[in-house]
Protein backbone atom coordinates (compact mmCIF):
# COMPACT_ATOMS: atom_id res chain seq x y z
CA UNK A 1 0.00 0.00 0.00
CA UNK A 2 3.03 2.33 0.41
CA UNK A 3 2.88 5.71 -1.89
CA UNK A 4 -0.80 4.46 -2.72
CA UNK A 5 -2.80 7.56 -3.02
CA UNK A 6 -6.06 6.00 -4.50
CA UNK A 7 -6.36 3.14 -1.93
CA UNK A 8 -5.68 6.14 1.01
CA UNK A 9 -8.42 7.92 -0.54
CA UNK A 10 -10.48 5.47 -0.88
CA UNK A 11 -9.76 4.30 2.82
CA UNK A 12 -11.06 7.87 3.78
CA UNK A 13 -13.74 8.67 1.89
CA UNK A 14 -12.18 11.00 -0.52
CA UNK A 15 -10.63 13.45 1.55
CA UNK A 16 -7.51 13.13 -0.43
CA UNK A 17 -8.74 12.67 -3.83
CA UNK A 18 -7.44 16.46 -4.89
CA UNK A 19 -3.64 15.56 -4.21
CA UNK A 20 -1.46 12.42 -5.53
CA UNK A 21 1.04 13.08 -3.10
CA UNK A 22 1.63 11.07 -0.25
CA UNK A 23 4.29 12.40 2.50
CA UNK A 24 7.37 10.25 3.46
CA UNK A 25 8.43 13.11 5.40
CA UNK A 26 8.69 16.89 6.55
CA UNK A 27 11.54 18.81 7.67
CA UNK A 28 11.33 22.50 7.69
CA UNK A 29 10.06 24.31 4.39
CA UNK A 30 10.20 20.85 2.78
CA UNK A 31 7.85 18.07 2.34
CA UNK A 32 9.51 14.64 0.54
CA UNK A 33 6.93 13.04 -1.05
CA UNK A 34 7.18 8.64 -2.57
CA UNK A 35 8.93 8.53 -4.94
CA UNK A 36 8.28 11.98 -6.34
CA UNK A 37 11.25 14.00 -4.48
CA UNK A 38 11.07 17.01 -2.63
CA UNK A 39 8.60 19.96 -2.71
CA UNK A 40 9.18 23.36 -0.99
CA UNK A 41 5.82 23.95 0.80
CA UNK A 42 3.93 27.02 1.05
CA UNK A 43 1.03 25.28 3.05
CA UNK A 44 2.23 23.96 5.81
CA UNK A 45 0.34 21.90 7.59
CA UNK A 46 -3.06 23.93 7.05
CA UNK A 47 -1.11 27.20 8.28
CA UNK A 48 0.49 25.47 11.09
CA UNK A 49 3.45 25.30 10.93
CA UNK A 50 5.20 28.68 11.30
CA UNK A 51 8.89 27.43 12.16
CA UNK A 52 8.78 25.13 9.61
CA UNK A 53 8.63 20.58 9.75
CA UNK A 54 10.36 20.21 12.56
CA UNK A 55 10.93 16.75 14.94
CA UNK A 56 9.04 17.03 18.37
CA UNK A 57 11.77 15.24 20.27
CA UNK A 58 12.15 18.02 22.46
CA UNK A 59 8.42 17.92 22.97
CA UNK A 60 8.57 14.25 24.41
CA UNK A 61 11.17 14.37 26.52
CA UNK A 62 9.24 17.60 28.58
CA UNK A 63 6.77 14.64 28.46
CA UNK A 64 8.97 12.00 29.83
CA UNK A 65 8.22 13.19 33.47
CA UNK A 66 4.08 13.59 32.99
CA UNK A 67 2.78 10.06 33.73
CA UNK A 68 -0.44 11.23 31.41
CA UNK A 69 -0.01 13.11 28.39
CA UNK A 70 -3.83 13.73 28.24
CA UNK A 71 -6.44 15.63 30.77
CA UNK A 72 -6.24 14.40 34.36
CA UNK A 73 -10.15 14.37 34.66
CA UNK A 74 -11.84 17.20 36.66
CA UNK A 75 -8.67 18.61 37.87
CA UNK A 76 -6.52 21.00 35.88
CA UNK A 77 -2.83 20.72 35.55
CA UNK A 78 -0.45 23.45 36.28
CA UNK A 79 0.52 23.80 32.57
CA UNK A 80 -2.63 24.57 32.05
CA UNK A 81 -2.65 27.46 34.24
CA UNK A 82 0.66 28.65 33.20
CA UNK A 83 -0.30 28.91 29.61
CA UNK A 84 -3.77 30.67 30.33
CA UNK A 85 -1.85 33.53 31.83
CA UNK A 86 0.81 33.91 28.99
CA UNK A 87 -2.86 33.78 26.59
CA UNK A 88 -4.90 35.51 28.28
CA UNK A 89 -2.03 38.89 28.72
CA UNK A 90 -1.18 38.20 25.06
CA UNK A 91 -4.73 38.47 24.01
CA UNK A 92 -5.72 41.61 26.68
CA UNK A 93 -8.50 39.01 27.60
CA UNK A 94 -9.79 37.84 31.11
CA UNK A 95 -10.56 34.26 30.71
CA UNK A 96 -10.74 31.71 28.15
CA UNK A 97 -11.66 28.11 27.53
CA UNK A 98 -9.48 24.95 25.93
CA UNK A 99 -10.83 23.35 22.81
CA UNK A 100 -9.41 20.81 20.84
CA UNK A 101 -9.54 22.95 17.29
CA UNK A 102 -10.73 26.34 15.56
CA UNK A 103 -13.83 24.61 14.27
CA UNK A 104 -14.86 23.79 18.32
CA UNK A 105 -13.78 27.36 19.78
CA UNK A 106 -15.64 29.14 16.87
CA UNK A 107 -18.57 27.10 17.71
CA UNK A 108 -18.05 27.72 21.44
CA UNK A 109 -18.02 31.51 20.97
CA UNK A 110 -21.28 31.90 19.06
CA UNK A 111 -22.98 29.71 22.15
CA UNK A 112 -21.75 31.99 24.40
CA UNK A 113 -22.56 35.43 22.60
CA UNK A 114 -26.48 34.08 22.09
CA UNK A 115 -26.56 32.99 25.34
CA UNK A 116 -25.05 36.47 26.25
CA UNK A 117 -27.65 38.57 24.30
CA UNK A 118 -30.34 35.96 24.20
CA UNK A 119 -30.33 36.54 20.22
CA UNK A 120 -29.87 34.16 17.48
CA UNK A 121 -28.34 36.06 14.42
CA UNK A 122 -24.89 35.87 13.47
CA UNK A 123 -23.23 38.58 10.84
CA UNK A 124 -20.51 37.32 8.91
CA UNK A 125 -18.75 38.12 6.25
CA UNK A 126 -18.40 36.04 2.75
CA UNK A 127 -15.07 34.34 2.21
CA UNK A 128 -14.82 34.59 5.82
CA UNK A 129 -14.10 30.49 7.09
CA UNK A 130 -15.14 29.44 10.77
CA UNK A 131 -15.15 26.29 10.32
CA UNK A 132 -17.05 23.80 9.20
CA UNK A 133 -19.95 23.47 11.45
CA UNK A 134 -23.46 23.97 11.06
CA UNK A 135 -23.77 27.56 10.76
CA UNK A 136 -20.48 28.25 10.70
CA UNK A 137 -20.48 26.88 7.02
CA UNK A 138 -23.87 28.68 5.79
CA UNK A 139 -22.96 32.09 4.27
CA UNK A 140 -18.71 31.19 4.06
CA UNK A 141 -19.33 31.69 -0.10
CA UNK A 142 -22.68 33.21 -1.48
CA UNK A 143 -23.86 29.82 -3.10
CA UNK A 144 -24.36 26.84 -0.61
CA UNK A 145 -21.07 24.96 0.53
CA UNK A 146 -21.75 21.92 1.65
CA UNK A 147 -25.08 19.51 1.86
CA UNK A 148 -26.25 17.60 4.74
CA UNK A 149 -27.02 21.25 6.26
CA UNK A 150 -30.12 22.12 7.80
CA UNK A 151 -32.11 24.60 6.02
CA UNK A 152 -33.02 26.26 9.32
CA UNK A 153 -29.27 27.57 10.47
CA UNK A 154 -29.76 29.59 7.18
CA UNK A 155 -32.44 32.21 8.88
CA UNK A 156 -30.43 32.79 11.84
CA UNK A 157 -27.25 33.63 9.27
CA UNK A 158 -26.26 37.14 7.95
CA UNK A 159 -23.50 37.15 5.45
CA UNK A 160 -22.26 40.36 3.32
CA UNK A 161 -19.53 41.77 2.11
CA UNK A 162 -15.94 42.07 3.90
CA UNK A 163 -14.77 45.86 3.81
CA UNK A 164 -18.20 47.08 2.76
CA UNK A 165 -18.80 49.71 6.21
CA UNK A 166 -22.61 50.67 4.21
CA UNK A 167 -23.55 47.47 4.44
CA UNK A 168 -22.21 46.65 7.66
CA UNK A 169 -24.19 49.41 9.44
CA UNK A 170 -27.27 48.51 7.27
CA UNK A 171 -27.23 45.03 8.65
CA UNK A 172 -26.98 46.18 12.36
CA UNK A 173 -29.95 49.11 11.42
CA UNK A 174 -31.85 46.04 10.37
CA UNK A 175 -31.50 43.78 12.32
CA UNK A 176 -29.31 44.92 15.41
CA UNK A 177 -31.98 43.81 17.64
CA UNK A 178 -31.65 40.29 16.71
CA UNK A 179 -27.87 40.28 16.23
CA UNK A 180 -25.79 37.92 18.43
CA UNK A 181 -22.42 38.45 17.09
CA UNK A 182 -20.59 39.98 14.13
CA UNK A 183 -17.68 37.40 13.42
CA UNK A 184 -14.73 38.18 10.97
CA UNK A 185 -11.14 36.96 10.11
CA UNK A 186 -9.27 40.59 10.77
CA UNK A 187 -7.66 39.64 7.36
CA UNK A 188 -9.77 37.63 4.84
CA UNK A 189 -7.50 34.73 4.09
CA UNK A 190 -9.57 32.40 2.16
CA UNK A 191 -10.22 34.89 -0.85
CA UNK A 192 -6.30 35.49 -1.01
CA UNK A 193 -4.97 38.10 1.34
CA UNK A 194 -7.57 40.64 2.00
CA UNK A 195 -6.71 43.22 5.35
CA UNK A 196 -9.00 45.09 6.58
CA UNK A 197 -9.71 48.62 5.25
CA UNK A 198 -8.93 51.45 7.27
CA UNK A 199 -11.05 52.48 10.09
CA UNK A 200 -13.05 48.76 9.26
CA UNK A 201 -12.63 46.57 12.27
CA UNK A 202 -12.81 49.83 14.32
CA UNK A 203 -16.22 50.41 13.24
CA UNK A 204 -17.41 46.55 13.19
CA UNK A 205 -16.41 46.11 17.06
CA UNK A 206 -17.83 49.82 17.77
CA UNK A 207 -21.22 48.75 16.15
CA UNK A 208 -21.48 45.58 17.93
CA UNK A 209 -21.57 46.81 21.03
CA UNK A 210 -23.85 50.08 20.28
CA UNK A 211 -26.42 47.66 19.62
CA UNK A 212 -25.87 45.19 22.36
CA UNK A 213 -23.95 42.57 20.03
CA UNK A 214 -20.72 40.75 21.01
CA UNK A 215 -17.55 41.24 18.57
CA UNK A 216 -15.71 37.79 17.66
CA UNK A 217 -12.15 37.76 15.83
CA UNK A 218 -11.43 34.27 14.26
CA UNK A 219 -7.62 34.61 14.33
CA UNK A 220 -7.12 30.93 13.49
CA UNK A 221 -5.08 32.04 10.71
CA UNK A 222 -3.93 35.75 11.87
CA UNK A 223 -3.09 34.49 15.57
CA UNK A 224 0.74 34.15 16.06
CA UNK A 225 1.16 34.22 12.56
CA UNK A 226 0.93 37.98 11.89
CA UNK A 227 2.68 38.75 15.22
CA UNK A 228 2.81 37.23 18.66
CA UNK A 229 -0.46 39.32 19.66
CA UNK A 230 -2.08 38.59 16.51
CA UNK A 231 -4.04 40.93 14.22
CA UNK A 232 -5.68 42.17 17.40
CA UNK A 233 -1.97 43.74 18.29
CA UNK A 234 -1.26 44.42 15.11
CA UNK A 235 -4.09 46.72 14.22
CA UNK A 236 -4.69 47.70 17.59
CA UNK A 237 -8.53 46.51 17.28
CA UNK A 238 -9.90 44.48 20.51
CA UNK A 239 -12.82 42.29 20.11
CA UNK A 240 -14.88 41.14 22.82
CA UNK A 241 -13.69 37.31 21.62
CA UNK A 242 -11.10 36.10 20.57
CA UNK A 243 -10.50 32.81 19.04
CA UNK A 244 -6.60 30.93 18.50
CA UNK A 245 -5.74 27.54 17.05
CA UNK A 246 -3.42 26.29 14.40
CA UNK A 247 0.00 27.92 14.60
CA UNK A 248 -0.39 28.42 18.10
CA UNK A 249 0.30 24.86 19.13
CA UNK A 250 2.70 23.74 15.97
CA UNK A 251 0.62 20.93 14.50
CA UNK A 252 -1.00 19.34 17.84
CA UNK A 253 -4.23 19.85 17.98
CA UNK A 254 -5.50 22.98 19.80
CA UNK A 255 -8.18 25.72 19.98
CA UNK A 256 -8.83 28.30 22.66
CA UNK A 257 -11.83 30.65 23.18
CA UNK A 258 -10.67 34.20 25.45
CA UNK A 259 -12.91 36.76 26.11
CA UNK A 260 -13.95 39.20 28.52
CA UNK A 261 -15.40 38.33 32.03
CA UNK A 262 -18.83 39.78 31.49
CA UNK A 263 -19.39 37.69 28.37
CA UNK A 264 -18.40 34.55 29.64
CA UNK A 265 -20.76 35.00 32.11
CA UNK A 266 -23.01 32.54 30.74
CA UNK A 267 -19.94 30.02 30.56
CA UNK A 268 -18.33 30.16 33.93
CA UNK A 269 -21.66 30.03 35.30
CA UNK A 270 -22.38 26.88 33.95
CA UNK A 271 -25.35 28.23 31.49
CA UNK A 272 -23.95 27.13 29.09
CA UNK A 273 -22.15 23.15 28.78
CA UNK A 274 -19.08 23.04 26.80
CA UNK A 275 -17.17 19.98 27.67
CA UNK A 276 -14.42 17.97 25.78
CA UNK A 277 -12.23 15.25 27.06
CA UNK A 278 -8.97 16.49 25.47
CA UNK A 279 -9.55 20.39 25.88
CA UNK A 280 -6.31 21.72 27.22
CA UNK A 281 -4.87 18.50 27.45
CA UNK A 282 -1.10 18.02 28.17
CA UNK A 283 0.18 17.42 25.14
CA UNK A 284 -1.20 20.17 23.70
CA UNK A 285 -0.59 22.73 26.03
CA UNK A 286 3.01 22.12 26.13
CA UNK A 287 3.34 21.92 22.51
CA UNK A 288 1.60 25.31 22.69
CA UNK A 289 4.06 26.98 25.29
CA UNK A 290 7.03 25.64 23.17
CA UNK A 291 5.78 27.48 20.43
CA UNK A 292 5.23 30.72 22.58
CA UNK A 293 8.46 30.60 24.08
CA UNK A 294 10.20 30.18 20.64
CA UNK A 295 7.82 33.05 19.42
CA UNK A 296 8.76 35.63 22.05
CA UNK A 297 12.23 35.85 21.07
CA UNK A 298 11.67 37.32 18.32
CA UNK A 299 13.62 35.75 15.23
CA UNK A 300 11.29 33.66 13.69
CA UNK A 301 9.39 36.74 12.74
CA UNK A 302 12.49 38.30 11.77
CA UNK A 303 13.31 35.34 9.19
CA UNK A 304 9.63 35.46 7.80
CA UNK A 305 9.98 38.61 7.16
CA UNK A 306 13.16 38.27 5.65
CA UNK A 307 12.26 35.67 3.43
CA UNK A 308 8.52 37.36 2.33
CA UNK A 309 10.32 40.27 1.58
CA UNK A 310 12.91 38.42 -0.69
CA UNK A 311 9.80 35.94 -1.98
CA UNK A 312 7.39 38.69 -2.95
CA UNK A 313 9.69 41.33 -4.49
CA UNK A 314 10.69 38.40 -7.11
CA UNK A 315 7.50 36.67 -8.25
CA UNK A 316 5.84 40.35 -8.64
CA UNK A 317 8.96 41.00 -10.94
CA UNK A 318 8.86 37.19 -13.03
CA UNK A 319 5.04 37.80 -13.27
CA UNK A 320 5.02 41.10 -14.49
CA UNK A 321 7.98 40.54 -16.90
CA UNK A 322 6.03 37.92 -18.39
CA UNK A 323 3.37 40.47 -19.36
CA UNK A 324 0.67 38.92 -17.26
CA UNK A 325 -1.23 41.71 -15.00
CA UNK A 326 -0.25 41.16 -11.44
CA UNK A 327 -1.31 42.62 -8.17
CA UNK A 328 -0.03 41.47 -4.83
CA UNK A 329 -1.62 41.84 -1.45
CA UNK A 330 0.69 40.76 1.56
CA UNK A 331 0.31 40.57 5.16
CA UNK A 332 3.34 39.84 7.83
CA UNK A 333 3.42 35.73 7.17
CA UNK A 334 1.33 35.57 4.08
CA UNK A 335 0.37 36.73 0.56
CA UNK A 336 -1.39 36.08 -2.66
CA UNK A 337 -0.79 36.92 -6.45
CA UNK A 338 -4.05 38.23 -8.22
CA UNK A 339 -3.21 37.74 -12.32
CA UNK A 340 -5.37 41.39 -12.61
CA UNK A 341 -4.92 44.82 -13.79
CA UNK A 342 -6.88 46.06 -10.60
CA UNK A 343 -5.02 47.96 -7.94
CA UNK A 344 -6.72 46.59 -5.18
CA UNK A 345 -9.07 43.63 -4.02
CA UNK A 346 -11.30 44.24 -1.21
CA UNK A 347 -13.47 41.12 -0.80
CA UNK A 348 -14.32 37.77 -2.08
CA UNK A 349 -16.48 38.88 -4.70
CA UNK A 350 -13.51 41.26 -6.11
CA UNK A 351 -11.29 38.05 -5.77
CA UNK A 352 -13.77 36.07 -7.66
CA UNK A 353 -13.99 38.76 -10.60
CA UNK A 354 -9.23 38.20 -11.14
CA UNK A 355 -8.78 35.47 -13.55
CA UNK A 356 -8.38 32.93 -10.67
CA UNK A 357 -9.03 29.92 -13.42
CA UNK A 358 -5.01 31.20 -14.91
CA UNK A 359 -4.01 31.56 -10.92
CA UNK A 360 -5.51 27.34 -10.74
CA UNK A 361 -3.50 26.65 -13.72
CA UNK A 362 -0.09 28.05 -12.00
CA UNK A 363 -0.67 26.72 -8.91
CA UNK A 364 -0.56 23.42 -11.11
CA UNK A 365 2.34 24.18 -12.76
CA UNK A 366 4.12 25.30 -9.47
CA UNK A 367 3.07 21.80 -7.77
CA UNK A 368 4.08 20.55 -11.24
CA UNK A 369 7.50 22.15 -10.73
CA UNK A 370 8.32 20.81 -6.87
CA UNK A 371 6.43 23.75 -5.20
CA UNK A 372 3.45 23.74 -3.40
CA UNK A 373 0.94 25.93 -2.66
CA UNK A 374 -2.36 26.23 -1.42
CA UNK A 375 -5.46 26.63 -4.48
CA UNK A 376 -7.86 26.71 -2.22
CA UNK A 377 -11.04 25.40 -4.18
CA UNK A 378 -11.31 26.29 -7.53
CA UNK A 379 -13.37 23.46 -8.94
CA UNK A 380 -16.88 24.60 -9.31
CA UNK A 381 -18.70 25.15 -12.17
CA UNK A 382 -19.86 27.61 -10.04
CA UNK A 383 -18.09 30.67 -9.40
CA UNK A 384 -20.23 31.93 -6.36
CA UNK A 385 -18.67 28.31 -4.76
CA UNK A 386 -14.97 28.41 -5.01
CA UNK A 387 -12.62 30.37 -3.03
CA UNK A 388 -9.09 31.09 -3.03
CA UNK A 389 -5.47 30.22 -0.73
CA UNK A 390 -2.62 32.32 -0.03
CA UNK A 391 0.79 31.86 0.12
CA UNK A 392 2.33 30.94 3.77
CA UNK A 393 5.59 31.89 4.80
CA UNK A 394 7.47 29.90 7.63
CA UNK A 395 10.97 30.92 9.25
CA UNK A 396 12.13 27.23 7.58
CA UNK A 397 12.24 29.33 4.05
CA UNK A 398 15.52 30.20 3.65
CA UNK A 399 17.35 32.09 0.57
CA UNK A 400 17.85 28.26 -0.62
CA UNK A 401 14.09 27.48 -0.73
CA UNK A 402 13.22 30.81 -2.04
CA UNK A 403 15.33 30.46 -4.73
CA UNK A 404 13.93 27.72 -5.85
CA UNK A 405 10.15 28.66 -5.70
CA UNK A 406 11.54 31.55 -7.73
CA UNK A 407 13.55 29.34 -10.91
CA UNK A 408 9.70 27.16 -10.30
CA UNK A 409 7.42 30.53 -10.69
CA UNK A 410 9.92 31.18 -14.08
CA UNK A 411 9.66 28.39 -15.47
CA UNK A 412 5.63 27.72 -14.64
CA UNK A 413 4.96 30.84 -16.31
CA UNK A 414 6.79 30.24 -19.41
CA UNK A 415 5.22 26.64 -19.80
CA UNK A 416 1.88 28.55 -19.43
CA UNK A 417 2.74 31.12 -21.75
CA UNK A 418 3.95 28.46 -24.37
Amino acid sequence: MEGDINLINKRLSGRYGHTDIVVANAVGATIEAVGRGSYVDYILGNLTQLRGFRSIASLCEKLADISIPSNVGDNPHEIQGELAGKLLAIARKECLRFTNSGSEAVHLAIRVARAHTGRKKILRFFGHYHGWYSEEIFGFLPAKYSDGLADEAAANTLSIEWNDLDALKDAFERYGDQIACVICEPVLAHSGTIPAKEGFLEAMVALAERHGSLSIFDECVTGFRVGLHGAQGLYGVYADMVVYSKAISGGVPFGVLLGKMKHFAPLSEGRVFHASTYDGNVLSALACMDVLSELEQGETYRLIEHAQDKLVDGIRTIVLRSGLPCHVQSVPGFFQIYFTAANDVDNYSAAMATDYQLYRRFVAGMRANHVLISEGDLSHADPRQNWLGSWFLSSAHDDKAIGKTLDACEKSLRELLA
